[in-house]
């Protein structure tokens, strides 16, 4: 329920707070990492707020947070349950249809919220949007029924193909008006369908976020996976947002920090430090990346930031 440095949006609001893993890409979770270290000050006696006591494995619902957006003068972009995911199996679906409830109302003109909800759980989320959704979104809304929602954005995380190739193909027959992919952290080259005039797939996406894995363990993504994804994108005329390099980057000095080579395959082999006044011989099946930080690493793609959005449908 406050603004966020999460560059694709303003605002995160966590009605739900707690989560379980569930694939690879959760192995470094930072909600995990962050609540836990707040739990653990929590037990020491130290003044955190009650959200604390509990671990982030054990999901907890934030009845007193439903209304919050409706509260909101300015019209944003709202990342839904950056702390949780909405469609996790302990969320009942009455609290989800006071969620979707709650965005429903803030559609008018006077708001005009966009909610942006992203889940690794596909399946229930297309149950979800297909069973009960349509009842829950339109219960306190004021104008003519409508479905799917228009404010409401539906993503999910793909980290590796194998996600892909799994969560991709849900989101595709799930009710939506935008439908997107957060390939955050990514892990591994992702192909898609080549696009062609007609193509399901393409026509039923329309944005794609690339970023890097940031925080203590994080691992390095090589910049062909990143570039990929971006000409794919580019090819099909689909929106492309590259939030971020993460804790590790494709430019750096092998004289001064942690540096070593990845393989397309995601093979990864740590490399000396250099003397000074050495150079090194690269061998182009593999990138150098150094770990030099989230800040420094920076977001830019080959020399560019890439911020692009999709349209309101």
């Amino acid at each position: 329920m406050s603004s966020t440095a999460i560059e694709w949006t303003d605002k995160v609001w966590n009605p739900t707070v707690g989560c379980t893993r569930v694939s690879e890409g959760c192995r470094n979770c930072y909600a995990f990492a962050l609540h836990d270290m707040r739990h653990a000050a929590h037990r020491e006696g130290k003044k955190v707020p009650e959200q604390y006591a509990k671990p982030f494995k054990e999901l907890q619902l934030m009845p007193d947070r439903l209304d919050a957006p409706l509260h909101w003068r300015q019209p944003c972009r709202v990342f839904v349950n950056s702390m949780s995911d909405l469609f996790h199996e302990d969320v009942p679906d009455s609290f989800i249809d006071g969620v979707f409830a709650a965005m429903g109302a803030c559609e008018d003109a006077q708001r005009g919220h966009i909610f942006q909800l992203l889940t690794k759980r596909a399946a229930r989320m297309l149950e979800y949007m297909r069973s009960r959704g349509h009842k829950a979104w339109n219960s306190r809304r004021l104008g003519t029924e409508a479905y799917p929602p228009r404010n409401v954005w539906l993503g999910v995380s793909v980290e590796r193909q194998q996600e892909a190739d799994t969560r991709i193909s849900l989101l595709l027959q799930t009710p939506a008006a935008v439908r997107f992919l957060s390939c955050e952290p990514l892990l591994g080259p992702v192909q898609f369908p080549l696009p062609c005039r007609g193509s399901v797939f393409w026509s039923g996406l329309h944005w794609v976020i690339v970023g890097g894995e940031s925080g203590p363990n994080a691992r390095p993504m090589h910049p062909d996976w990143a570039r990929s994804i971006r000409d794919q994108c580019q090819a099909a005329g689909v929106p492309f947002f590259f939030k971020q390099w993460g804790e590790w980057a494709p430019q750096g000095s092998p004289h001064d920090q942690r540096h070593g080579a990845l393989s397309l395959d995601g093979g990864y082999q740590d490399l000396p430090k250099l003397p000074r006044g050495i150079g090194r011989h690269h061998d182009h099946r593999f990138a150098t990346v150094y770990c030099v930080g989230k800040k420094a690493a920076g977001r830019l793609l080959d020399g560019r930031e890439w911020s692009e959005f999709p349209e309101a449908r």
